[in-house]
């Protein structure tokens, strides 16, 4: 799964779209403090009015936005190697079921149990089930140019949080007279979901059963206990995770100070990568061996070090970084360059033009620049150096 495959789904969650048949949405409403349900509704898509619609599938697009492996992570279900997982068992009778509201019940009752406390107010649970018809541009002999039609049935589970209104003051425009406006009913915040999943996970046109989709709000802090209780799916490395810690092997094999240059070299070796996955739409994974290609076109003897450093930090030799978790955005300035005096930020293909000097005991750090440096608007004196 790549994020051109889940910004391909997310586009057809929406109003009055031909590709998309939506068949039923089921909603709890839960209070926090008493673990309880409070209210339950079923209801089919094609019954609402179209504002309803729209917020309900802009809550579900949320649950298939942000970056992979930072907010949504494709999770595989434990233990799984014989397909006897009972909650991907579950999971797919949910999918298939002429009783919706029934098994989706079954998952909110575990999330009672099990995860109602991470929620530090009433939250809603929705569920929405139906079908997306896409096009496949397949690449077989017989076949290429040519489009075909599939079918991926799916089920998401939003969980958002209940919004109380504060008080405020009115304007009664027919009483000409200001007043206190006290709200009765509570919002639900559809844009802001605390978490969710869709099952089945997917790549390009194929349903992967044995995978599920899981979104978090919080940029690299997935929540444990839905991913292990509720999904009982393997818990996953974070994209800031893994870039710490492949850092952490270049810095044991390199040392602690290293060249601008070199740093600069490492992720353009990984910007190739990323290019050659743009094209082919598969993940570039960086194995043990791609790291030492990697690093050794980048100059540096790895000899045997690289292997042990790898082993040590990573715990296994098969372990394997997506090239997108730990190679630096190229279109921001998304590298930092920090001190106590500073803090600088540059784009990744700029390093090369930075150098760390030292003259008549005193250390510089010097960029080579095209333009002239401004200062609070004005422009900066040039001199000698």
């Amino acid at each position: 799964m790549n994020k051109e495959d889940i910004a391909s789904i997310r586009r057809e969650l929406k109003t009055n779209n031909s590709k998309l048949k939506v068949q039923e949405i089921c909603s709890y409403y839960i209070k926090q403090e008493s673990q309880d349900i409070l209210c339950s509704e079923e209801l089919y898509f094609d019954m609402m009015d179209e504002e309803r619609k729209e917020l309900y599938l802009k809550n579900f697009q949320k649950v298939l936005s942000g970056k992979i492996d930072s907010k949504i992570f494709e999770l595989e279900f434990k233990d799984n190697k014989l397909s006897d997982n009972m909650t991907q068992k579950q999971m797919l009778h949910t999918l298939s079921t002429e009783n919706f509201r029934e098994a989706t019940l079954t998952i909110v009752n575990k999330i009672l149990v099990e995860t109602c406390e991470s929620y530090d107010k009433d939250f809603m649970i929705s569920f929405i089930r139906g079908e997306a018809y896409k096009s496949a541009r397949r690449q077989d002999s017989e076949l290429e140019g040519d489009d075909k039609a599939y079918v991926l049935k799916f089920f998401i589970g939003s969980i958002s949080p209940i919004i109380i209104p504060k008080k405020s003051l009115k304007f009664d425009f027919e009483e000409r007279t200001f007043s206190t406006s006290i709200p009765m009913n509570v919002i639900i915040n559809t844009e802001f979901p605390y978490e969710g999943f869709m099952f089945p996970s997917f790549s390009e046109d194929a349903a992967k059963t044995d995978k599920v989709v899981y979104y978090t709000k919080n940029v690299n802090k997935p929540n444990p206990l839905f991913v292990e209780n509720i999904l009982d799916c393997e818990f996953k490395s974070t994209a800031k995770a893994d870039k710490e810690r492949f850092l952490e092997v270049v810095r044991d094999v390199v040392g602690e100070e290293i060249e601008p240059e070199l740093v600069s070299s490492i992720y353009e070796e990984l910007g190739r990568r990323l290019e050659v996955e743009a094209e082919s739409g598969e993940v570039s994974l960086i194995g043990l061996k791609d790291m030492e290609r990697i690093l050794e076109n980048s100059g540096v003897n790895t000899a045997e070090k690289l292997r042990s450093s790898f082993l040590g930090i990573m715990g296994e030799e098969n372990y394997e970084f997506k090239a997108s978790s730990i190679t630096p955005n190229y279109a921001t300035k998304s590298l930092k360059i920090d001190n106590n005096i500073a803090t600088i930020s540059i784009g990744p293909q700029d390093l090369k033009n930075v150098k760390q000097v030292t003259k008549d005991g005193i250390r510089y750090l010097m960029i080579r620049i095209d333009d002239t440096a401004t200062l609070e608007g004005f422009n900066l004196v040039t001199e000698e150096f």
